[in-house]
């Protein structure tokens, strides 16, 4: 914003020069922006560290919450499965909070070990990529059971 605003400042008062004054107007309200931006930036972090965390939940939120979306973001990551798992969550009541979030899960091999190397139990690794999804069984013309989400 500090940029716009002096580059048309610039452009408005350098009458021989409009270009000219719309650049040096243009680095001097960045350079300000960024001056303000770098004093109150603390504020604004301070602010977020509140309620983005990942791995720590607000005020027990782990032992009574309703979902696995222990900042509630909108996602569940591998470590807010992780510190259920440390809370001493049980494996079922975990699925339940993931399924709570609506969410579906594809783990590959590496997020499979991250979560089995954090202690979380290999049922709730296997149950994982089945949670929030609806698979119907039918039978082909040929016989042949089909498996269709």
């Amino acid at each position: 914003m500090g940029g716009a605003t002096g580059a048309a400042v610039g452009a408005g008062v350098a009458k021989n020069n409009r270009a000219l004054g719309a650049i040096i107007g243009g680095a001097a309200g960045a350079a300000g922006g960024y001056v303000i931006g770098k004093k109150t930036g603390h504020i604004d972090d301070k602010d977020n560290n509140n309620t983005s965390s990942t791995t720590t939940a607000p005020g027990g939120a782990v032992v009574t919450g309703e979902t696995a979306d222990l900042n509630h973001d909108g996602f569940v990551t591998l470590d807010e499965i992780v510190k259920l798992d440390k809370e001493g969550v049980s494996d079922d009541e975990m699925i339940r909070r993931i399924q709570a979030t609506g969410l579906t899960f594809d783990l590959n091999d590496e997020q499979r070990k991250y979560l089995s190397d954090h202690g979380v139990s290999s049922s709730v690794i296997e149950r994982l990529p089945t949670v929030n999804r609806t698979y119907s069984t039918t039978v082909s013309p040929s016989g042949t059971a089909v498996i269709s989400k």
